[in-house]
């Protein structure tokens, strides 16, 4: 397998006391904070689907959902500095950004400056990507909510939370997630969102090296014979650590994703096997996790993986805000 991209590989996960206690995740990171005069830093959190339920096509293309969605800690940050020529500069680096005119945090920015009727400055935007793309965790999404929520306050622009979100549903259907609680039911097309209380927990989270294709995945899951499934009680999830329901999950979209990538099957039964826990898909993929009650469960399941697996893992928890 290719190595992690190298923002991954030095991606602080962990940090270990000065007098030489265990490591610790970091979670104390703020999303906004200030880089200098005239700028910004903004953290996008990734996310995973703790269950995903899918309905069929509607006539508008879209597939309703309902899924209990999680943040995490893992992030792509972004440095964000205001400039009176009123132009938007982006650059990209670290994991694969795609395209600048495609690229969502680009995109949002834009779609913010056209908004803003004039009121917007011009912007110089670095986003530094440590959530792959086509994971399943959302990080295209989550840059577009940070750059919204960003130069917002960077421009002075006092729109709210629901403006910036009707702002970011234009590019993506999970953008409304990243304006939302940390822990939220997701229906719709991925526009309605309420709160839902989880159980504290830490994840496993195996990052895959290939991308996997959104499109091509929900083109299978159409193709397939359709069940339909009753989504989790919310009580469970809140009143009970992850070792009690996380053999329950389902995600809807795993036989359709696994259709168009074998190697994704394959992956998930390795982990299987290796950690003896149960292995979900977030999203249409890559992106596989394992839930763990607590950060200890987590280190001694990455001891049980074999070295190739391994070094493509990270432990992350929710993420506070």
């Amino acid at each position: 397998m290719a190595p992690l991209p190298v923002a991954l590989q030095w991606c602080p996960i962990f940090m270990s006391h000065a007098d030489g206690d265990s490591a610790i995740l970091v979670t104390d990171r703020p999303r906004i904070e200030p880089s200098g005069t005239d700028a910004l830093r903004v953290r996008a959190p990734g996310k995973i689907n703790l269950n995903l339920l899918v309905g069929p096509r509607r006539p508008d293309g879209f597939h309703p959902l309902d899924s209990f969605v999680a943040r995490l800690t893992l992030y792509d940050e972004i440095e964000l500095r205001s400039r009176d020529d009123g132009r938007i500069c982006f650059a990209c680096t670290g994991a694969d950004c795609g395209p600048d005119e495609q690229n969502l945090a680009h995109r949002a920015a834009c779609v913010l400056g056209a908004e803003s009727g004039g009121a917007a400055g011009g912007a110089d935007i670095v986003l530094s990507k440590q959530i792959p793309a086509g994971s399943g965790l959302g990080g295209g999404s989550s840059d577009a909510a940070g750059v919204f929520v960003g130069l917002n306050e960077l421009w002075g622009l006092s729109k709210s939370a629901a403006e910036l979100t009707e702002l970011a549903l234009q590019l993506s259907s999970d953008a409304a997630i990243f304006f939302g609680p940390p822990t939220a039911r997701m229906t719709g097309r991925g526009e309605r969102i309420e709160p839902l209380a989880v159980h504290p927990f830490f994840a496993v989270v195996y990052l895959s090296d290939f991308a996997s294709a959104t499109g091509e995945v929900y083109a299978a899951f159409d193709r397939q014979q359709y069940a339909e499934v009753e989504q989790l009680e919310p009580e469970l999830l809140a009143d009970n650590p992850p070792s009690c329901w996380r053999g329950r999950l389902i995600n809807q979209l795993t036989d359709a994703a696994v259709e168009v990538c074998g190697e994704l099957g394959r992956l998930r039964r390795r982990l299987l096997e290796a950690g003896g826990l149960p292995v979900s898909l977030t999203g249409s993929g890559s992106a596989l996790f394992i839930l763990c009650d607590t950060l200890q469960e987590a280190r001694e399941l990455l001891t049980k993986l074999p070295p190739d697996l391994r070094e493509r893992c990270i432990i992350v928890r929710q993420n506070p805000w």
